[in-house]
């Protein structure tokens, strides 16, 4: 990804943005891709759509590297890469480690009740804002919000 044609930024965000990249070619995808194929979840995705999927996701978690104070609410695509990653948890927190020196708190069953319905809305909106204003339009897909918020502690 050539992050000076897709973020407008200036030469020391270039560096933090490039390093976090780099970082997340530490992640064992092809383990993550084979957990996405072989899983029972309720999301069964083409090899094609797995490997968008988990494109997505790694442009999420550079969201959440750049926007670290931020909740984010995930289309459901980037929560099922979401659930594989956290699948083999010792590794997962090892990668949170590595990528932004926290964990990655999951909060499941967001935006089911009424009451939380409108600010969980407000954030999926949100989330698909900072998706098109940082990798342009289109780039988080159109899959629907997950009923769920990430966010790092």
């Amino acid at each position: 990804m050539n992050l000076a044609k897709t973020l407008p930024i200036n030469s020391r965000q270039a560096i933090v943005y490039q390093t976090f990249f780099q970082k997340l070619k530490v992640v064992d995808w092809l383990a993550i891709l084979l957990r996405l194929t072989s899983s029972d979840e309720r999301y069964k995705f083409t090899l094609t759509q797995n490997v968008l999927a988990i494109r997505q996701y790694r442009l999420f978690l550079f969201l959440l590297h750049k926007y670290p104070s931020l909740k984010m609410v995930p289309n459901q695509d980037i929560d099922a890469v979401l659930h594989a990653h956290t699948a083999d948890g010792s590794q997962f927190e090892k990668d949170c480690e590595n990528l932004f020196g926290a964990c990655l708190k999951h909060i499941p069953e967001v935006g089911r009740q009424e009451a939380d319905r409108k600010e969980w809305l407000r954030t999926f909106t949100r989330t698909q804002t900072l998706f098109e204003q940082n990798f342009g339009q289109s780039a988080m897909g159109s899959s629907v919000a997950a009923c769920c918020e990430i966010l790092l502690i």
